[in-house]
């Protein structure tokens, strides 16, 4: 059977409703709670989940429910408040999954009138597949030598019973593309070209695909692209992040574990790196090994005598012994706190 129609019988199944394990106890005389736990399976995004968890009051007197304390603010839950002695009762929990994707988890805690009652946890968990798919990743990333041609793809998949039409793909600036049909209404494969002339350095685009869907009519897909000379630094920027002067001081051992490694690379051969030198003060890098190389790596830390709260905007020049690359410019950014 196919995929997509396994996962409808899934979404099916589970917006039914259907009912767990045997009911949790209502014995307000015990020592902690008996919580409950439901999978759904796999759902495409925008099913509703609706489960109902049993109550079986075992208990002399009345169980009262209070309320129902849920973590997710896609979820509502229904139920009696009042479970007779020798009864059971029903909480009825429905999760909207329109915003959710991947594997999820959320749980509702009930609490009761009768103060020697524990909370009990209900746990609902499953899979929330996108309604329309991008595989491997929803972007296209390409990385390419300067004057070589290359291409990236992206597969799109419907998940959702109607079928899917794409009319058009609107190109970027510098990069072309060309819609596959592999399965009419189903999946797609976009196929972004990079073209020799692209030159070097890093190049981000939006491509846009026009559909019939009544809700995404127009689907914007990222195109990166990281365009190389022969000799090549990889990342091509040092980024520090949020840097914390407080815990710095509270633990002076962290500054070793924000240091970052750059990769500086040639294609083919050997080459020197001559100097290496930044406008930033309370930067402090090593490099290895010396002499001639094919990669050499740059380890760039911070220097915590000097760092002063505020951003951290600059780069570091590298400068090499081949003709072609003498220069390579690494940027590097971050924030002091």
């Amino acid at each position: 059977m196919r995929l997509d129609k396994l996962l409808k019988l899934a979404a099916l199944a589970t917006a039914a409703g259907c009912f767990g394990p045997p009911p949790v106890t209502g014995q307000p005389a015990r020592e902690g709670s008996p919580d409950q736990s439901h999978h759904f399976g796999t759902v495409i995004q925008g099913a509703k989940v609706v489960y109902a968890f049993k109550l079986r009051n075992d208990g002399p007197a009345p169980l009262t429910i209070q309320r129902v304390e849920l973590s997710a603010g896609s979820m509502t839950a229904r139920f009696a408040p009042l479970i007779p002695p020798g009864n059971e009762g029903q909480i009825r929990i429905e999760w909207d999954t329109g915003q959710l994707a991947g594997e999820v988890e959320a749980t509702g805690i009930v609490r009761f009138a009768e103060p020697a009652r524990p909370p009990l946890t209900l746990l609902l968990k499953g899979t929330v597949r996108p309604a329309i798919e991008f595989l491997p990743y929803p972007a296209v990333f390409v990385s390419v030598f300067a004057g070589e041609r290359a291409e990236g793809k992206v597969r799109i998949v419907n998940r959702e019973e109607r079928p899917l039409a794409i009319m058009r793909v609107e190109p970027g600036r510098l990069f072309a593309a060309a819609l596959d049909t592999l399965e009419a209404g189903r999946i797609y494969e976009l196929r972004v070209q990079v073209p020799a002339g692209v030159p070097p350095g890093r190049h981000d685009e939006t491509l846009y695909l026009d559909t019939d869907h009544p809700t995404r009519g127009r689907i914007p897909i990222a195109v990166n692209v990281f365009v190389k000379t022969e000799v090549y630094s990889n990342p091509d920027v040092v980024d520090f992040g949020a840097v914390s002067l407080d815990e710095l001081d509270k633990a002076p051992s962290l500054v070793g574990l924000l240091t970052q490694t750059v990769l500086i690379k040639k294609r083919k051969g050997e080459f020197e790196i001559t100097t290496i030198r930044s406008d930033l003060d309370f930067l402090r890098i090593a490099r290895s090994p010396e002499g001639r190389s094919d990669t050499f790596r740059i380890d760039v830390g911070l220097e915590r005598p000097r760092l002063r709260p505020g951003p951290i905007t600059g780069s570091i020049l590298v400068v090499t012994s081949d003709a072609a690359a003498r220069e390579l410019l690494i940027n590097v950014r971050g924030e002091v706190r």
